[in-house]
């Protein structure tokens, strides 16, 4: 809930969240992956918990910002998300936004990508 930062949570295919706890700097937070949102009929999926407490900052994104490409098919990969968020650990949440769509830009130049890119940071007062 917004009021307690107790969030409940199901992977269903989707990227390991990026935390900052507790002003540790950003960690990738190995959650059960589940599979893809509808893809059976009657899957079940496992919940987990986490605890937000004041100034925690949580970081979701699509796997088009870790499978984005160069020129040379390298990805950007989700340990040089962390990296680029930890370079700005104290910005805002829209910040941080602006951070990781700059250095994903950078590194991916004019090579055409094949994904969207979605990305949400969310700072706990």
């Amino acid at each position: 809930t917004i009021s307690s930062g107790r969030l409940v949570a199901a992977n269903a295919g989707h990227e390991y969240p990026i935390i900052n706890a507790e002003n540790r700097g950003f960690e990738i937070y190995k959650d059960k992956h589940g599979f893809v949102l509808g893809g059976i009929d009657g899957m079940k999926y496992k919940e987990y918990e986490l605890q937000l407490d004041r100034g925690d900052v949580l970081f979701l994104y699509t796997d088009g910002l870790p499978e984005a490409m160069n020129a040379e098919n390298v990805m950007f990969g989700n340990e040089r998300v962390a990296e680029v968020l930890n370079t700005c650990p104290d910005a805002s949440p829209k910040e941080l936004i602006g951070q990781m769509k700059a250095a994903a830009d950078e590194f991916v130049g004019d090579t055409r990508q094949f994904d969207d890119l979605t990305m949400l940071a969310v700072k706990m007062r």
